[in-house]
């Protein structure tokens, strides 16, 4: 009787698809509900949760049964055979029965080819793993491919060639994720801090390199979720730890602009090797010439990885990617636009300042909405502008980066002025300066910011600048007496002639007293009144002071 039991019970853990015939298809069944990071099902190399991976699958995945035992099948996918649980392995039929669409069941999870950073302009789809696989198919960077297994260092993936679906492996390092879940942009909380990109998802491992705020990483597939996530940066893929420290931004379907942070833009000295494997010429390698642009997105010790700027900053489809000696680069000096700031702080002007600090000498302010060219980005809180002839440098979190020109803008747009007597726009704020072009009397034009007596103003019929710099020759500085400008472009910045001025919460003497200003404190302005003037203070306390007891920058 027990023996019975015994065999009525064992015949009851194997399921319907262990019951097939040797040859027979299965098809691996995870039933996931989560369809960002669908789950898959391990292939080992003992019918045990104690062997060996050999490799992962998703849904979908079609195996050829060799073999069963119990609760386990020992199968074959594409010329790798392991065992695999037969709970998540079911027949075509029931797949129909269980999901209805058959089509949708048996197609794999979307990927892209990327072949960006890897020094190579094609990848074969080849029958095997190894360097004796014969090729299928020719792929490119951008074109699709199901994927539906990863072994290793490999993809199993589908890939239409004609009216034919062909099946073979990729590098996994050449496929990465799709749409609004393939970029991540390194983001600390610190402009100047870095994250280590690690060959392995675990502390221990060696770190491949330091990366920068601002650097676009490629998400790729990998074993681990959980707290790593396994990236692409050019052609090195590695892991990256970002639960503790939320260092990594995932950009979606939003423009590039909402991570503040950019890579640091260096150029080289002089003729200057750009390698494909660190310090080695026995692998691809290119000679970059004199004062060319690079991002610079990690550092390892003597050496950085960087981008060349083909696409502009901030790319990450564009541009050649590889190692070079840090002594070969300096900081960026001679005049570019890398894109376009746009002031988006609320209702607050953008302080300009002369040094990425601020406690370096105010040059002035941008009023709100207005925007400006950008000339290079830096590793602080602060990214350098140019106005003009005049570079100054304003906090990254009061403006929008606008990178391309589908960028979203800020609803705000500047203020308009009226020139009262013609003359000409300057390069900077000095009688001297070159002349960039004439404004007429009688013509509008927007406010843009102000330093000291003069106003940078855009004559233009819209306040949206181009991203090739066709509109630079009518920009320019000219002295604020030679305009009607509202009052509200004039103070944009003050600070207290007196010690400890009162702060009160309303525009008048019942206002609360919400604290004191102190004498010469920076200060922005955003309701200029003949009587009482809104401020904000640098904590960011908001209210209101006595016009009087304020002198405007």
């Amino acid at each position: 009787m027990k023996r019975w039991i015994c065999l009525l019970l064992a015949a009851l853990l194997i399921s319907s698809a262990a019951c097939l015939a040797a040859g027979e298809s299965l098809y691996v069944d995870n039933r996931e509900t989560d369809k960002v990071y669908p789950e898959r099902l391990n292939m080992r190399d003992e019918p045990s949760k104690e062997g060996g991976l050999i490799g992962l699958y998703y849904t979908g995945t079609q195996a050829s049964v060799l073999e069963q035992d119990g609760e386990y099948c020992k199968v074959e996918i594409a010329g790798v055979t392991g065992y695999m649980a037969s709970e998540f392995l079911i027949t075509l039929d029931e797949a129909k029965a269980r999901y209805g669409d058959e089509a949708a069941f048996l197609t794999g999870r979307d990927a892209q080819v990327d072949l960006g950073g890897l020094w190579k302009t094609q990848q074969s789809l080849t029958d095997t793993m190894g360097d004796e696989a014969k090729t299928l198919t020719t792929l490119r960077s951008g074109d699709r491919v199901e994927l539906f297994g990863i072994v290793g260092d490999w993809a199993y993936v589908a890939v239409k060639d004609g009216a034919e679906v062909v099946r073979g492996y990729l590098p996994l390092e050449t496929l990465v994720d799709v749409d609004d879940r393939r970029v991540l942009i390194v983001a600390g909380k610190k402009a100047d801090s870095q994250t280590n990109l690690y060959l392995q998802p675990t502390d221990q491992s060696k770190v491949l390199m330091a990366l920068k705020n601002g650097t676009s990483c490629l998400s790729v597939f990998g074993r681990t979720v959980g707290q790593w996530r396994k990236v692409r940066v050019g052609g090195v893929t590695g892991w990256i730890r970002y639960t503790q420290t939320e260092n990594l931004y995932e950009l979606g379907d939003q423009a590039r602009s909402v991570v503040p942070y950019y890579p640091l833009v260096m150029q080289t000295k002089s003729d200057a090797l750009l390698y494909s494997v660190m310090d080695s010429m026995d692998a691809p390698y290119m000679t970059l010439g004199k004062d060319m642009k690079l991002e610079v997105l990690a550092e390892l010790e003597d050496w950085v990885y960087v981008r060349t700027l083909d696409g502009g900053a901030g790319d990450h489809d564009s541009g050649d990617y590889g190692y070079m000696r840090l002594d070969d680069l300096i900081l960026t000096s001679s005049a570019s636009v890398y894109g376009v700031a746009q002031v988006d702080c609320s209702d607050l002007p953008a302080m300009l300042y002369a040094e990425p600090d601020g406690e370096s000498a105010l040059l002035g302010a941008l009023c709100c909405g207005a925007q400006v060219y950008i000339s290079s980005f830096t590793q602080t809180d602060y990214i350098c502008v140019t106005l003009g002839g005049m570079d100054a440098y304003i906090r990254k979190d009061s403006v929008r980066i606008l990178s391309a020109p589908d960028d979203a803008l800020s609803e705000r747009i500047p203020q308009r002025a009226t020139v009262q007597l013609a003359g000409a726009l300057r390069t900077n704020p000095d009688d001297g300066a070159e002349e960039t072009g004439t404004v007429e009397a009688g013509e509008r034009v927007y406010m843009l910011g102000k330093t000291g007596e003069w106003a940078y103003v855009l004559a233009a019929d819209k306040p949206v600048l181009s991203f090739d710099e066709t509109q630079q020759e009518r920009m320019g500085f000219i002295r604020i007496d030679a305009l009607n400008a509202p009052a509200s472009t004039l103070h944009l910045t003050a600070s207290a002639n007196a010690d400890k001025v009162n702060l009160r919460e309303a525009p008048n003497k019942n206002g609360a007293i919400i604290g004191k200003v102190k004498r010469g404190e920076r200060l922005h302005v955003t309701d200029y009144g003949t009587q009482w003037t809104g401020i904000v203070c640098p904590d960011g306390k908001r209210g209101y002071v006595m016009t009087e007891y304020l002198v405007f920058d």
